[in-house]
């Protein structure tokens, strides 16, 4: 191909990423754009999760890693891979030194810079203020911006983007393997789905890597509460984590509790096809659109560090307590919906027009697109 060339260099995959990676290629080489990804290893804070991921046709090149008060410092050593590329797309992180270099680099002749990201981190526990500080500067001296969400394009505009270099990509993932998953189902899935259907169990769950901001201990309060509550009551938790443990060892004393740790493809497609509802008090992210496809309208709280795809929930497919919520009322949100079949069916019908809205085929056109026009514009110079 002898079209301009674009580079994502990301620290690390996430598995869930993959598919977009794939069909974004693909759609670039229709648009006679070649598309390279180079990417590393998570970072410490990532790796319980257990979901990253290695693509054989992407550039592997292991990461240098640091933590400095508490901020976890990248090193990506593949400055010499990004010298006959047109643009690069860098995710929009303080701790990233690469981007602080290819930055420079783009002033004086360099390939064009792209930043990917949130615009900033909503969470106030985890972040900085001189981190965010840093970032809305470093944010202004790119060539585009590639925006998550309609939510996070507003930062990006608040801190001085220009309106005409920003695309937002509405993110999303692939939810195919949902739908029509590759393989079997492992054994103890399959007995397990077995016997929830045999026994007509509710079944609620979770999918999410299970961390400190998901409200663990609190999500178990309200489990608790549930089944006390509700006849037949199940709950099926997918993902790792610092904290997946917890789910873990409650388990092995509620029947009505399962925890399978990080499960993908046939498995998850397995689970998900049983549950009706998500309970999912703590962060939101890029689940919800599992949430969707899936048609288990989620339960949740009002939080103040949700990710920016909560924007995807409303009252059609959703309910959002306050945030002084107590389990209890978590508790009794969940009785009402499994006791009110005309309720939980609308909400069901909303999972499903947002689940055909927010599809990974329109973020990879979004993106596309974003690319083409970022490659044609004028750039920006020092």
């Amino acid at each position: 191909m002898t079209g301009p060339v674009v580079a994502f260099a990301m620290e690390w995959v996430p598995q869930y990423r993959a598919p977009f990676y794939e069909r974004l290629r693909e759609e670039l080489v229709g648009r006679g754009v070649e598309m390279r990804l180079i990417h590393g290893d998570p970072p410490a804070s990532r790796r319980k999760r257990n979901d990253a991921e290695v693509l054989d046709w992407a550039d592997y090149v292991p990461n240098r890693l640091w933590t400095v008060r508490g901020l976890e410092i990248t090193a990506q050593p593949v400055f010499g891979r990004l010298k006959d590329v047109d643009l690069v797309v860098l995710q929009q992180e303080t701790g990233l030194l690469l981007n602080y270099l290819m930055m420079a680099r783009s002033k004086v002749g360099g390939p064009r810079v792209a930043l990917w990201g949130h615009g900033h981190n909503f969470n106030p526990l985890e972040a900085s203020g001189l981190a965010e500080g840093v970032k809305a500067v470093v944010t202004k001296w790119a060539d585009w911006g590639f925006a998550y969400t309609e939510r996070s394009a507003e930062v990006f505009l608040s801190i001085g983007m220009d309106p005409a270099h920003l695309t937002i990509v509405q993110n999303s993932a692939d939810v195919e393997a949902l739908h029509n998953p590759i393989g079997p189902v492992s054994d103890d899935v399959a007995e397990l789905t077995a016997g929830l259907q045999r026994n007509g169990a509710n079944v609620a769950w979770i999918v999410s890597a299970l961390d400190r901001w998901k409200r663990v201990p609190f999500l178990l309060d309200v489990l608790d509460h549930c089944a006390e509550r509700i006849d037949r009551f199940a709950f099926v938790a997918i993902g790792a984590g610092d904290q997946a443990s917890i789910l873990a060892d409650a388990a092995t004393t509620r029947p009505w509790l399962h925890a399978l740790g990080a499960r993908f493809g046939a498995d998850k497609a397995a689970v998900g096809r049983l549950a009706n509802l998500t309970i999912h008090p703590g962060l939101i992210g890029l689940h919800v659109i599992e949430a969707f496809a899936t048609c288990s309208p989620i339960v949740t709280a009002d939080l103040d560090y949700h990710s920016h795809e909560v924007s995807y929930l409303g009252p059609d497919n959703a309910v959002v307590l306050p945030a002084d919520a107590s389990a209890a009322d978590f508790a009794a949100t969940v009785e009402r919906l499994f006791g009110d079949p005309a309720e939980l069916a609308s909400l069901q019908q909303g999972c499903l027009a947002a689940s055909q809205f927010y599809t990974l085929d329109a973020m990879v056109e979004n993106f596309a697109g974003g690319i083409v026009d970022a490659l044609s514009t004028y750039r920006r110079r020092w």
